[in-house]
């Protein structure tokens, strides 16, 4: 049969994946702060002091959060079984991760063209990182420029896997 492409790579040295649809969601609830991811960002919004690995955060963010909720955006990949993907695969990728997704941007967005995928385009995604216990990081796909938004609001999220 037909094989359906479930990602783009996007990052070859960490053998990283990103999922060929965007879900939108919020990061989580304001205030409540996750208590084993470091609050990274307040050195002047340097995204290189947050911490890089998007499966490791998301799996502190669902560990406190609820690893079985799909309304949050770390929970909405973490719950995503696309392919043979079983749960606990996908992860909202670190800023790091996602800086490195914009440094591919035009390549990613050409390949998921390809496989009917939805384009990165210039929307604005969240990373798994927290600022504070209402903030989150997020960036703007469209000038790679990294933002702290209030977390109660929905952004799109895409997710990625480790291949």
């Amino acid at each position: 049969g037909d094989v359906i492409p479930i990602g783009v790579v996007f990052d070859t040295n960490k053998r990283l994946a990103i999922q060929r649809q965007a879900g939108g969601a919020r990061w989580g609830a304001s205030y409540e702060d996750i208590a084993d991811l470091d609050n990274c960002g307040e050195l002047g919004l340097n995204y290189q002091y947050c911490e890089i690995d998007g499966k490791s955060n998301t799996q502190k963010i669902v560990a406190q959060l609820g690893s079985d909720k799909s309304d949050y955006a770390a929970g909405y990949c973490y719950n995503l079984t696309i392919g043979d993907t079983p749960k606990g695969s996908w992860f909202l990728p670190s800023m790091s991760e996602l800086k490195t997704l914009w440094d591919n941007k035009a390549v990613v967005d050409t390949a998921l063209r390809t496989i009917g995928g939805t384009i990165i385009g210039t929307e604005i995604y969240w990373s798994s990182n927290e600022n504070y216990s209402d903030q989150a990081l997020v960036l703007n796909l469209n000038s790679g420029i990294m933002r702290i938004i209030n977390k109660y609001y929905s952004r799109l999220t895409r997710c990625a896997v480790k291949y």
